[in-house]
């Protein structure tokens, strides 16, 4: 009764045709290497301040910016943010970060 169920096979990606694809594939013969994890550089306060105004003065920002944010105890977190007032960050979902916290954002 009970019978081998055929295996799925992930086909082999040879020529990739646009530059979307090229960032979202990953060919199979390429190898992610893992133990070399690379420290996060601490990013000073004013250059901090600069990469924040940078992103409100964008020409593609109109309501909200998605933005990934490292944290001091090592967390990144992928936030959309809205403003920022009183040397902090108001989020969508009006969480307000505190710039003391944060060690970089892009």
């Amino acid at each position: 009764m009970r019978e081998k169920f055929p295996e799925i096979y992930k086909n082999k990606i040879n020529n990739l045709k646009s530059k979307v694809q090229k960032d979202f594939y990953l060919a199979s013969n390429d190898k992610v290497d893992n133990s070399k994890k690379e420290k996060p550089v601490k990013v000073d306060r004013a250059t901090l301040l600069r990469k924040i105004n940078l992103i409100f003065t964008r020409p593609d920002y109109i309501y909200q910016a998605d933005v990934i944010i490292m944290f001091k105890n090592g967390e990144n977190k992928t936030k959309k943010i809205v403003g920022f007032k009183n040397n902090e960050l108001i989020t969508l979902d009006n969480e307000r970060i505190s710039i003391d916290e944060i060690l970089d954002i892009n």
